[in-house]
C-alpha cells in the first residue's frame, strides 16, 4: 500500500510540473532585418545575432506572403530550442503593423521597395508552380523565379491568365523576380 501512495505521488508531482509554465523563458522582443524568408519562418539579423524565427503561429505556412527579405520588423516571442517562436509580428515603425491575417502582400508595394536596377517584361502567366510560374510576352516565354517575392505560395498569389509586369534579372536560365504587378494597373513605360 506504501507503494502504490508513493508512485501515486510521485505521479501527481511529475504532472503538476508539466503542468507549470516555462520557467526562466520569458517573452522577449527583437528587432532587425529579415535576411531569409521560408513558408513558416524566417532569418532575422537584429545586428548584435541572427536569429532563426518559426512564425507559423502567426502566418501558418503563408510567411513569404506576408514578409520580404529586407522588411525592418520587431518580432514579440520566446525560444524554443534553438528557434524563436513569434507570437507577434510587426514592422519596426508604428503605423507598419505586419496583419497577421493578411493572404498577401500587395505586389504594387513590392513594386515601390524593388531594387532599382534590372530588366522589365510584361506578358501573360502561362503555368504556375509553387515558387515560379512561366510568362509569355509575346516574342518569348520566360521562366520566372518568384520565390523571393511569394517564397513556396506563387499559386496564392497569381493565376494562369494573369497579365503581369515582371522586374528582376536572369540568373542562368531562369528570370530571378525583383517585383511582380498587374500589367493592366502598371505604369511603368519601361516595359519589354
Amino acid at each position: 500500500m506504501k507503494r502504490f501512495a508513493i508512485v501515486a505521488l510521485i505521479t501527481v508531482s511529475c504532472g503538476s510540473i508539466m503542468a507549470l509554465p516555462r520557467i526562466g523563458q520569458a517573452q522577449t522582443t527583437y528587432m532587425g532585418t529579415v535576411e531569409r524568408v521560408w513558408e513558416d519562418g524566417f532569418r532575422l539579423n537584429t545586428g548584435e545575432r541572427t536569429i532563426k524565427v518559426d512564425s507559423w503561429d502567426v502566418y501558418g505556412d503563408n510567411t513569404a506572403g506576408n514578409i520580404a527579405v529586407g522588411d525592418s520588423i520587431s518580432v514579440t516571442g520566446e525560444f524554443d530550442g534553438r528557434e524563436f517562436d513569434a507570437f507577434t509580428i510587426k514592422g519596426s515603425d508604428p503605423v507598419g503593423t505586419v496583419d497577421p491575417s493578411s493572404s498577401a502582400v500587395d505586389s504594387v508595394s513590392r513594386a515601390a521597395s524593388a531594387p532599382s536596377d534590372g530588366v522589365s517584361y510584361t506578358g501573360t502567366v502561362e503555368r504556375v508552380w509553387e515558387d515560379g510560374f512561366l510568362l509569355n510576352t509575346g516574342e518569348r516565354t520566360l521562366r520566372v523565379d518568384s520565390w523571393s517575392i511569394y517564397g513556396d505560395n506563387t499559386g496564392r498569389n497569381i493565376a494562369v491568365g494573369d497579365r503581369l509586369a515582371v522586374t528582376g534579372e536572369f540568373d542562368g536560365r531562369e528570370f530571378d523576380a525583383f517585383s511582380i504587378s498587374d500589367a493592366e494597373k502598371s505604369d511603368d513605360g519601361a516595359t519589354r
